[in-house]
């Protein structure tokens, strides 16, 4: 079992992420950044597998919001789920990652930055380390605003 970090710019798309139990990458197209840092995203993107761990993060505060479990990646959905998509009428993170369960609270159950070594800029994605996932379990269990969801299916 691996343990990922996912990183975004804000709390609304780490909830819109809870209520799918999904979660996207942009394309390598969307931009300068992307472009450059593509195949960095596409090694890590490859390595995630069923029941890896993912560490949901504000990029700009290192405040974490969630934390869920990979039920299955998948290349290119066409479905707009992110505000920003339905805003402008197109997908943007197509590259996704079904989950089978997600813990999410509306208020940042702990916040640190961690040195992460592989940390692909552009993408919000990287390797978390495993020993760290015990603290921020903790955090959600003394918390009382969390909430989860399930994928029963």
């Amino acid at each position: 079992m691996a343990v990922w970090l996912f990183s975004s710019k804000n709390v609304d798309n780490i909830r819109r992420g809870f209520e799918r139990l999904i979660w996207g990458f942009w394309d390598r197209d969307a931009g300068r950044r992307q472009r450059e840092n593509w195949r960095n995203f596409i090694r890590l993107f490859n390595r995630i597998q069923p029941f890896d761990v993912i560490v949901f993060q504000i990029a700009q505060t290192g405040d974490i919001h969630g934390l869920g479990g990979v039920k299955r990646t998948y290349y290119d959905d066409q479905t707009p789920v992110w505000d920003i998509e339905l805003k402008e009428h197109k997908v943007l993170f197509p590259w996704r990652v079904k989950l089978s369960f997600m813990i999410f609270s509306e208020k940042p159950v702990v916040s640190r930055f961690i040195d992460i070594q592989d940390y692909v800029d552009g993408y919000g994605i990287g390797s978390f380390p495993q020993h760290e996932v015990y603290s921020i379990l903790s955090a959600f269990a003394s918390s009382s605003s969390v909430m989860y969801r399930v994928d029963y299916g």
